[in-house]
């Protein structure tokens, strides 16, 4: 970004901003991005106008000096005062372009505060205990909101649009999946990045063993744009986890409509397969990994069979956990690009009673 004309460095290039400074850049966004002349047909340019004609009409007909500068000089003072005011707001608005921070500042503000404001807001509401939970276990799934939401101001949910098609968004449906050795942990929110507020937070969890079924599916979100009530939003691409109680986990993972930046797109996929393959090692006692070799009998009274087999036991429990997977069993072109430095990333939504995903949920529910 070039240096304003004035020589000093636009906000969102200077090397070291603050957070209320970052939070104003990211409002005016939004806010302001495009600048054109004001009209000269309305408004106060009308005051303008008359101030400038009494002063000529003044001018041309008092023929005492004196009087004549005074009227006249104080007619177009007004005339100047107002067209500075009838001016300043398309200057204003021009100063705020020239310190608009770029898209990818944009997108990397975005993404912090995905991560350092909602991610640790999911962990204290999981009660999580870190020491037994990696970074490759989060998966941070941005959906964005372009409809009436609960807990956000219709007026703050906005978009613009990006130079490769897609759209930036001020409202997001964020879902952070934790897959955690023995269950998944689901944390869901409406964030709102103008005001870095969180609304309608809910939780889930299952575990592994109480799983049924995992699959895909696209389905209708009964939703409408925000910018027009009368156009659905469509269809989005959703997984579902069922567990034996018959109660589920709706994840979407896309909405094509809503064109989300490619850089906030989640491989939803990937996470199914380690799933799936999860609870088939699991229910079948698959191992893929040879047995521990045997080691020679122990000093004292140890028995050595005993050992080897709780070592095998321990060995088959490793491997047939997530963690194990995340880190192991996936290919580079299996695994995919993170841009929120997690090794995954994913999707989810799910019957929480927020309102939010009445529409797909009913469908789950009929299947």
């Amino acid at each position: 970004m070039e240096n304003n004309t004035n020589g000093k460095t636009p906000l969102a290039s200077r090397a070291e901003i603050t957070e209320e400074e970052r939070r104003l850049l990211i409002n005016n966004y939004f806010k302001v991005n495009k600048v054109k002349l004001p009209s000269f047909t309305q408004g106060k340019i009308l005051f303008v106008y008359l101030g400038v004609f009494l002063g000529i009409l003044l001018m041309i007909y008092l023929k005492n000096a004196v009087p004549t500068i005074i009227f006249s000089g104080a007619c177009f003072v007004f005339a100047f005062w107002h067209f500075y005011k009838f001016m300043t707001p398309y200057f204003q608005i021009k100063r705020l372009l020239a310190e608009r921070p770029t898209e990818e500042q944009m997108l990397s503000w975005l993404i912090k505060d995905f991560k350092n404001t909602v991610k640790p807001r999911s962990i204290v509401t999981l009660g999580l205990n870190m020491s037994d939970v990696k970074p490759e276990n989060f998966i941070i799934i941005p959906v964005p909101i372009f409809w009436e939401a609960p807990g956000m101001n219709s007026e703050e949910i906005m978009r613009t649009g990006l130079s490769d098609g897609t759209f930036l968004y001020t409202a997001w449906r964020v879902q952070i999946l934790v897959l955690t050795k023995h269950y998944i942990s689901l944390f869901k929110c409406n964030y709102n990045w103008l005001s870095n507020s969180m609304s309608a937070v809910s939780t889930n969890e299952f575990y592994f063993n109480d799983i049924t079924s995992i699959r895909n599916d696209v389905r209708q979100i009964e939703y409408n744009f925000i910018n027009n009530a009368e156009q659905p939003i469509g269809t989005g691409k959703v997984f579902c986890v069922t567990n034996f109680s018959g109660e589920y986990l709706t994840v979407i993972n896309e909405i094509p409509s809503l064109g989300n930046p490619k850089v906030l797109s989640v491989n939803l996929e990937y996470i199914v397969s380690l799933l799936r393959m999860i609870l088939r090692n699991r229910r079948f006692n698959i191992n893929h990994e040879e047995e521990p070799p045997h080691t020679d009998t122990p000093q004292g009274t140890e028995d050595p069979q005993a050992k080897a087999e709780a070592t095998r036991d321990e060995k088959i429990e490793t491997i047939n956990s997530i963690d194990y997977l995340l880190r192991n069993n996936t290919t580079d072109e299996q695994r995919p690009a993170s841009q929120f430095a997690d090794n995954t990333q994913s999707t989810s939504f799910d019957n929480d009673g927020d309102g939010l995903d009445a529409g797909i949920d009913a469908g789950a529910a009929g299947e």
